[in-house]
């Protein structure tokens, strides 16, 4: 860790899901010779340091302690706009402090107070937007940033935004490897490859719904898969004993560290419709099953799925509508008839292809990062000419 003021500094605030972190991860990987400054919240500080250790980055990162100021009762309105204020004022101290070159926030509460004080000292700041359906927090944000970055070419309620440009989503370079290799099934002497997660914090319900699923499958169906599956640590014991007294093979762990190498065998993933999640699946075209989470703000998630599921390259289920039998026939088709598998496969290929045209041929972060840079040197060039 290196504390001297940096020539180049970029401040990064982000929230502490995987939605918002892994985009940010993806960019940062981007720079050389840059000093990281890091907002973000205490689930997110995790997530940070695991990378910057393995990475070498100049980094610092700084905890904001921030809670929704949407709940209901008064008092923790109140102190959801107190931690608010102290996360403007300790952004007002960093900024002096650092100086940094530009601002982008990737969503999550921790980006507000540092967007806003952009502003305030005039530093360039991009404002990113991970979903199909803008946040109230970025849409409000994206009223003083200098530019609303979008996941989705067609992204709702971003009607009255003048500054805003199709960027795509950022995801991590290993992403981009499986999508230059083609989509292969399996042979009849391997296992067909079945990937579940809930996304990065988790979910109930995919424990315990779709693992009752899985072991109502039929017996010869159970002796050709193997499932490799992402669970809370809660619920770690529960789906190993479920799955081996089924005798399906499984793989369970509470987070899969090298979850692009999952993505990469996987013949079929079962998955959250969360901005990253999509974005993951768009640039590697695996074949998925969204299951939306149906509690997301605006229903932003069955947004982002029914993007992919109205060009061919996606299955989308209803959580809200538990109907067994629904999952476990589109499961038994699919591996029954593999051939739909390779179809979504290619039309998603043919789908990142389209919108990699609209980005000059560029990945998302390739494409985000010289709008960064470019936002940067515009800055520097207005600030010599005014000296």
């Amino acid at each position: 860790m290196n504390n001297k003021i940096h020539k180049n500094t970029i401040l990064i605030a982000a929230g502490g899901t995987g939605g918002h972190i892994f985009p940010s991860l993806s960019i940062i990987n981007q720079f050389q010779n840059y000093l990281f400054i890091i907002i973000t919240d205490e689930r997110g500080e995790d997530y940070f340091n695991n990378f910057f250790v393995k990475n070498e980055t100049n980094s610092r990162i700084f905890t904001h302690k921030l809670s929704s100021p949407s709940n209901k009762f008064i008092i923790n309105k109140l102190r959801s706009f107190f931690q608010i204020l102290i996360s403007i004022f300790k952004s007002f101290l960093l900024i002096i402090k650092y100086k940094p070159d530009a601002i982008i926030g990737f969503g999550g509460y921790p980006s507000f107070a540092p967007i806003v004080a952009a502003k305030i000292f005039n530093v360039p700041s991009i404002i990113h937007e991970q979903n199909m359906i803008i946040g109230r927090a970025n849409k409000l944000l994206s009223k003083i940033s200098n530019i609303l970055a979008l996941s989705f070419v067609d992204t709702n309620n971003i009607q009255q935004i003048k500054r805003s440009v199709y960027t795509g989503n950022p995801v991590r370079k290993e992403f981009y490897e499986i999508g230059k290799s083609k989509y292969l099934l399996p042979t009849k002497k391997n296992f067909f490859y079945i990937f579940i997660y809930g996304g990065s914090l988790g979910s109930t319900f995919f424990s315990e719904y779709l693992t009752s699923v899985i072991c109502s499958l039929p017996l010869g169906i159970k002796k050709k898969i193997k499932i490799i599956q992402q669970v809370r640590k809660e619920d770690l014991k529960l789906v190993t004993k479920n799955y081996k007294l089924n005798g399906i093979d499984a793989e369970i762990c509470s987070f899969f560290e090298d979850i692009s190498e999952k993505f990469k065998i996987s013949h079929l993933i079962i998955t959250r419709s969360g901005g990253s999640s999509v974005a993951e699946i768009l640039v590697s075209n695996r074949p998925v099953i969204f299951i939306p989470l149906p509690t997301s703000l605006d229903n932003h998630q069955y947004e982002n799925a029914k993007f992919l599921e109205s060009n061919g390259g996606c299955w989308l289920i209803d959580q809200t509508n538990k109907n067994i039998n629904q999952l476990k026939k589109l499961i038994i088709y699919l591996i029954e008839n593999p051939e739909k598998l390779v179809l979504a496969s290619n039309k998603i290929k043919k789908l990142s292809n389209r919108l990699e045209k609209l980005r000059d041929d560029k990945t998302p972060t390739e494409f985000l990062s010289e709008c960064i840079l470019k936002l940067i040197n515009d800055n520097k060039k207005v600030i010599q000419k005014i000296c």
